[in-house]
């Protein structure tokens, strides 16, 4: 069996020959540097360090629905020995620490692009789904070429569309505090916002799931925190379900079953809705914002896929923390199916390599057990 048939059989609840082995998040290039010191070869990077670890492969379809095109000149504002603030290609200006002796530093945001409607209008034109710098080169006439359509019909690894959310597009035009108050001072703004990007989301994806054998879409929406969500899920029902309901039904017509969330923290008041929306599989589960795969399952049967729950800050404990975490969540749901382990974010730099190379060994071991 391979990866893709592991892949779909597992999201069906159907039985695998094993688990799928993914980590859907991958691996922060501070932690593969550190690894290059404790055991793992110069030449494993974040190009192939799945393929050295025995990881499955997954694949998106073409084409572009993140960035501004035309995006905005990337320009430094100005800059010092330590932080340097700059201009981004999405239009935000932010800091940004040039050197770090441990860890991954996120940018500090300082302004973004959109403050009102005459800059959504603007920023509208960047996101023009007719625009061909959208789709890829192979492109002839509007259509694929047979090898190109021969060769996502034969993969032997899952294939996917990948779509920026609702939620976090805006949060990238608006800034989060903008974009939050925005929702109660203009929300025919962001009725306005989540209209156009659902029709422009299902344009840009539309050449390929209708020619293109494609096994699952993806959303990426990081819309809560360690403690709840960033809206309500009166606000969601309001402003998000419509056009969640809207791109999902397309999918579905295409013949896409399978559709994620990617959201961090903790996203347990909006599951039900998120599975009223069309989407039917959360992920990465995150430990720390009390995402918890057993209750998720206990709660939603198999209404909803599962992939993540891996606790990333038991890796750096030690062997006997990492055999207690898999201990207790695999059984379970290896037993029932819809589940795809992995660690809940980017393993960290915290991580020795000897406690992942074990915790993978132990998950391996585990795979064979379904």
């Amino acid at each position: 069996m391979n990866a893709r048939e592991r892949f779909i059989r597992t999201m069906h609840f159907q039985k695998p020959d094993r688990l799928p082995l993914h980590e859907w998040l991958g691996f922060w290039d501070e932690t593969i540097n550190r690894w290059h010191g404790e055991g793992l070869p110069t030449w494993v990077n974040s190009g192939n360090i799945r393929d050295y670890f025995g990881l499955e492969k997954w694949e998106r379809a073409p084409g572009d629905l993140w960035g501004a095109i035309p995006g905005f000149a990337k320009r430094i504002v100005q800059e010092d020995d330590r932080c340097s603030v700059e201009v981004s290609e999405a239009g935000s200006l932010k800091t940004v620490v040039k050197t770090l002796k441990t860890g991954v530093s996120m940018p500090q945001f300082i302004e973004f692009p959109v403050k009102n409607r005459e800059d959504y209008e603007e920023m509208k034109r960047r996101f023009d789904s007719k625009d061909l710098r959208r789709y890829p080169n192979v492109w002839s006439d509007g259509t694929y070429p047979e090898d190109v359509i021969r060769y996502y019909e034969t993969s032997d690894h899952p294939i996917g569309v990948g779509l920026n959310g609702f939620f976090a597009a805006a949060r990238e035009w608006m800034g989060l505090e903008r974009l939050l108050i925005t929702f109660y001072k203009d929300p025919e703004l962001i009725h306005d916002m989540f209209r156009f990007l659902a029709d422009f989301k299902i344009e840009v994806v539309r050449n390929a799931v209708e020619n293109l054998r494609v096994d699952y879409a993806t959303f990426w929406e990081d819309m809560a925190y360690k403690t709840g969500p960033h809206i309500s899920p009166r606000l969601f029902r309001e402003f998000m379900l419509p056009y969640y309901k809207k791109v999902t039904a397309f999918l579905r017509k295409q013949g896409i079953d399978v559709i994620l969330v990617d959201s961090d923290g903790d996203v347990n008041l909006l599951v039900p809705l998120f599975l009223e929306a069309g989407v039917n599989c959360m992920f990465p589960l995150e430990v720390q914002a009390n995402v918890d795969a057993l209750a998720l399952r206990k709660k939603y049967g198999r209404q909803l896929l599962l992939i993540g729950n891996i606790d990333k800050r038991v890796l750096h404990l030690g062997k006997e923390a990492i055999e207690k975490e898999l201990e207790l969540k695999f059984p379970p749901l290896i037993k029932e199916g819809g589940f795809i382990p992995s660690v809940d974010h980017a393993v960290p730099s915290d991580v020795p390599y000897e406690n992942y190379v074990f915790y993978l060994s132990l998950l391996k071991k585990y795979a064979e057990e379904v």
